[in-house]
């Protein structure tokens, strides 16, 4: 049978396990039992009861994984999967409902450009419908953006604070990810397409070029029809830079290029051709950095993603939690070379916490000259007429605690034009319109008050890895 993701995460700490040869009795016989029952004709409520019992089974699997030298072995061995152990409990917890086993359910996989930043981490540039059934998958078509439309309104209802905050620019498909909070994106997508085609989908996966490179770490190369062969070190540079050299004169092609990739990584992966334990790394890699993202439009499936990474969640509940995250203005594709440097530092834990927030950002092209125009776009409104030809306009958004609140901002060598706050979902935000040409960075800082429990990060996943220090504690 083709195993899915979700199977794979199910299986993935008996294989942790296994690999490090620990007995693991009882938990081995419910895994395996449970994902054979994926396959079965079962009611509902059995496999709700039997995906509780391996999730419980797996939590004392991975409570023995935790023990200092099996973990210390396990980590030597590159096996220690304990970082996303609430993920693999929370897709054991849901995988009945989210692996097809009670009806088959449809899925958009999106993917995410990053080149071109959106709150989730890039644009929809190309996308895959697929089933899930009974804990297999079928691919039922693929495509590019070329072949969705934008509507006027947002399809579906949204709080008024999203709609101050983006206007209607979400019901642009390239707009639609504007928010972080990963569920608003996805069921602005599904609403999209079913007002195209009809079709309710079930719920979303996003991933990206990083995380496909993670993937085809496990798959190994693949081969186009054409010939080219794209590796785990060449398909992000691929995607994400040189197509739009390659297909300067056709953009049609390039985002066809993308789809022809992402149609051989899912055949390699349908065809059960990869190494499991380098798939569960790849996994694991992809969801630590929120680069893989899922939503289910079962609300009970829901609440178990909505508790982990896995479901990119803007949480409402008291935290201590900061984001930074970049909104692309200019609809160019530098974002493929925007640098974030950020210090989190805790200023003050008197009565209550005072948080800074600094952010350096860079625009690391050194020169603009020779780039594809399309990369090169600047369709944004007001531009400077000194415009330097590899010149980024974008947003910054700088996301305090919920419930806190935005006390003072400031911005390197300015005194106008500092932007102003805002918020979402309980959430201060500072807001500020950022122009930077190439070699050139800006420091803006935020000041924060409040904040409840750990200090912590969720970072946006661009193609360039945040330099990320947290300073400081209460």
């Amino acid at each position: 049978m083709k195993r899915s993701v979700i199977r794979i995460l199910i299986a993935l700490p008996i294989i942790y396990a296994v690999a490090l040869g620990i007995q693991v009795g009882l938990t081995a016989l419910h895994a395996n039992a449970y994902t054979s029952s994926l396959s079965g004709e079962y009611d509902q409520t059995s496999l709700d009861n039997q995906s509780n019992q391996v999730a419980t089974d797996v939590n004392r699997l991975f409570t023995l994984l935790n023990v200092p030298i099996v973990k210390q072995i396990a980590s030597v061995a590159g096996l220690d999967f304990s970082p996303i152990r609430n993920e693999v409990v929370a897709i054991i917890k849901a995988s009945s409902w989210l692996a097809g086993a009670d009806a088959p359910k449809r899925y958009m996989i999106a993917f995410q450009n990053s080149a071109e930043a959106r709150g989730t981490g890039g644009i929809l540039g190309a996308f895959a419908i697929v089933d899930m059934n009974k804990g297999s998958f079928t691919v039922i078509r693929t495509g590019s953006n070329a072949v969705l439309y934008s509507l006027k309104d947002v399809p579906v209802k949204v709080p008024a604070e999203f709609t101050k905050l983006y206007g209607k620019n979400p019901a642009i498909l390239q707009n639609s990810n504007l928010s972080p909070h990963f569920p608003y994106g996805a069921e602005i997508w599904m609403g999209l397409w079913k007002k195209q085609f009809g079709e309710q989908l079930d719920g979303v996966i996003a991933v990206d070029p990083s995380a496909l490179s993670y993937v085809l770490k496990a798959t190994g190369p693949i081969t186009l029809a054409n010939g080219s062969v794209i590796t785990s070190d060449s398909v992000v540079a691929e995607t994400l830079q040189k197509a739009y050299k390659r297909y300067e004169k056709d953009n049609n092609a390039r985002k066809q290029y993308l789809v022809d990739i992402m149609n051989a990584a899912a055949s390699k992966i349908t065809s059960g051709q990869y190494s499991k334990i380098e798939m569960a790394k790849a996994l694991m890699r992809g969801i630590i950095e929120n680069r893989i993202l899922m939503y289910s439009r079962d609300s009970a499936a829901e609440n178990e993603l909505a508790s982990v990474r896995l479901g990119g969640f803007l949480n409402t509940a008291p935290n201590n939690e900061f984001r930074v995250v970049i909104q692309n203005i200019d609809a160019s594709k530098l974002d493929y070379y925007l640098q974030k440097n950020i210090v989190v530092d805790i200023k003050s834990c008197k009565n209550i916490q005072q948080t800074q927030v600094r952010v350096k950002l860079t625009n690391t092209l050194k020169s603009g000259k020779g780039l594809p125009a399309y990369v090169l776009t600047r369709a944004d409104k007001g531009k400077p007429i000194d415009l330097v030809t590899g010149q980024h306009r974008f947003k910054l958004f700088i996301y305090g605690p919920t419930n806190a609140k935005l006390v003072s901002v400031l911005r390197e060598n300015r005194t106008q034009g500092l932007g102003g706050g805002s918020a979402e979902r309980g959430r201060p935000i500072y807001v500020a319109d950022v122009d930077l040409a190439p070699g050139q960075s800006e420091n803006l800082l935020a000041n924060f008050a409040g904040g409840v429990g750990k200090i912590s990060f969720v970072d946006q996943p661009l193609v360039r890895p945040t330099q990320l220090s947290i300073k400081g504690g209460c």
